[in-house]
């Protein structure tokens, strides 16, 4: 899965601590759009940050909402705890500053690890939720890191270095995808070039990411979820699919839970289909009525 293929070459973007200011040319943790009645919070997973959104993003203030951003990994970038239950903390506090209640939160890959547990411990942000080709994460940890990771900032600094890597971490993007006509030159550097700013902090916090532990089992967490959640499935073939016991894990909240496949999806459904996913994440009523065992 793309969950830990690329997390073996790269984990997210960069920025500095929340509000504080930003060095030039480094990209946001937090964006906040737009000046509706109705706000959306937007919270990517360890690739693409919240440049990764701007497609979604565009669309929905199009249609008058407010857009929040946010990336948990950038916020916790130097941070001792970087668990799903600490990046919630984070990601609320960020939502408390804007004062928002009740907000429809969408979440791509290890995002919805963050959400699930803003869901279940700050159940007042949340008027629904959108998993975005993932489902409940039991903890926020890599995969089994070899030394050689170590040697990767070495290895950007080298001739040529940079664009081997950069160009591993683009063919995994590809094979993730249904299909890769998203994955145009502006986009490549978007997903990129905030690893390569930032190479040595990026692969400290992988090691930290691979030891994550959590405060509570998933269980306990999806026992407190009430908020209706969709999962948005990219149905295409894809190396970063959604795994099985993901979904199973969801199975308590039963009625709760809606699943929508996207035909020729990959991994990135905001990415490939945004406009058939505005279509599902704005509708007028969400009458969760499929449960799991339906789907």
């Amino acid at each position: 899965m793309l969950r830990s293929a690329l997390a073996s070459i790269v984990i997210l973007g960069l920025t500095t601590p929340f509000l504080a200011a930003q060095r030039a040319g480094e990209p946001a943790a937090v964006t906040m759009e737009g000046e509706g009645a109705e706000t959306f919070v937007l919270i990517s997973g360890m690739v693409g940050g919240t440049a990764g959104f701007d497609q979604l993003a565009s669309r929905l203030l199009a249609k008058g909402y407010r857009v929040l951003r946010i990336d948990p990994y950038q916020l916790s970038l130097d941070s001792s705890d970087v668990s799903f239950a600490a990046m919630a903390r984070r990601v609320d506090a960020v939502i408390e500053h804007y004062h928002i209640r009740r907000a429809r939160i969408v979440a791509h890959s290890q995002g919805a690890g963050v959400a699930l547990r803003l869901a279940a411990n700050y159940a007042d942000r949340v008027e629904a939720l959108y998993f975005l080709d993932s489902g409940a994460l039991a903890v926020n940890s890599g995969p089994t890191l070899s030394a050689s990771l170590r040697f990767v900032p070495m290895l950007t600094r080298l001739p040529g270095g940079r664009s081997f890597v950069r160009q591993r971490f683009v063919d995994a993007l590809r094979r993730s995808s249904g299909s890769a006509t998203w994955l145009d030159a502006e986009r490549q550097r978007a997903y990129t070039q905030p690893v390569f700013d930032e190479v040595d902090r990026v692969v400290a916090m992988a090691f930290r990411l691979a030891h994550a532990t959590e405060p509570e089992s998933l269980a306990t967490v999806v026992a407190r979820v009430r908020a209706p959640l969709v999962v948005v499935i990219g149905a295409a073939p894809h190396e970063a699919d959604i795994g099985t016991e993901e979904l199973e894990a969801l199975a308590p909240l039963g009625s709760l839970v809606k699943i929508r496949r996207l035909v020729g999806v990959g991994h990135f459904p905001h990415e490939e289909a945004p406009n058939e996913l505005v279509a599902i994440v704005t509708e007028d009523v969400i009458a969760p009525s499929v449960r799991l065992a339906g789907s």
